[in-house]
């Protein structure tokens, strides 16, 4: 997993250095919020500590870039899952035969998991080790409301990434060492909480 880490801050570090880091920026965001997922703590940290005094301005583009995006998942949830008669559209019949651990019975789970706990999903999907993507298109299908939905996302994202922005312009590199040092330790915890949440969910 470090490993990975370090592959990954090496391949961020070139993009950080582009003149066209800011569209960059934008770009991974909007793409990890709507159909391909990107580790995007570790792009905005990377770039963040090349352009600390940038680091406000990385925050609210990574903000919108994620909300903006969000809205392109939830539009291919509300429209690619389900039929207006309720039933499964051909697109999802094919994932629950092709993807393994989808099934009808882990959607209606995951459905029950999200109506309870819609509000405090998206506030905990910051330090969840799942792509945001995941929140946006079973926002779509699940039809939670997209005022709320779009609010939503871009306050819990806009407070993430002010945050980060100030721990790097406060603590530079000191950030990088933290992360890279207790990734198993964050990797852990954020996997106990999601499964933790889950479980509660189909007990109560």
């Amino acid at each position: 997993m470090k490993s990975l880490l370090n592959q990954t801050y090496a391949w961020t570090l070139q993009l950080a250095k582009s003149r066209y880091n800011l569209l960059f920026i934008f770009l991974f965001f909007f793409l990890d919020a709507s159909i391909f997922p990107f580790p995007t703590t570790i792009i905005f940290i990377t770039i963040s500590l090349l352009h600390p005094s940038q680091s406000y301005y990385n925050a609210a583009l990574a903000a919108i870039g994620m909300t903006t995006g969000s809205l392109v998942g939830y539009a291919f949830g509300n429209y690619m899952w389900l039929l207006p008669n309720g039933e499964f559209t051909a697109f999802a019949q094919y994932l629950f035969l092709h993807v393994p651990g989808l099934t009808i019975i882990n959607y209606h789970a995951i459905q029950t998991l999200y109506l309870k706990w819609g509000y405090s999903l998206l506030c905990v999907s910051t330090v969840l080790p799942l792509p945001y993507q995941f929140f946006s298109v079973a926002a779509g299908v699940f039809k939670f409301n997209i005022y709320a939905f779009s609010l939503v996302t871009l306050l819990v994202q806009s407070v993430r990434f002010l945050i980060f922005a100030w721990l790097i312009i406060k603590y530079g590199e000191g950030v990088k060492l933290i992360f890279q040092k207790n990734l198993r330790i964050i990797a852990t915890c954020t996997i106990m909480i999601g499964l933790i949440i889950f479980i509660y969910s189909i007990l109560t």
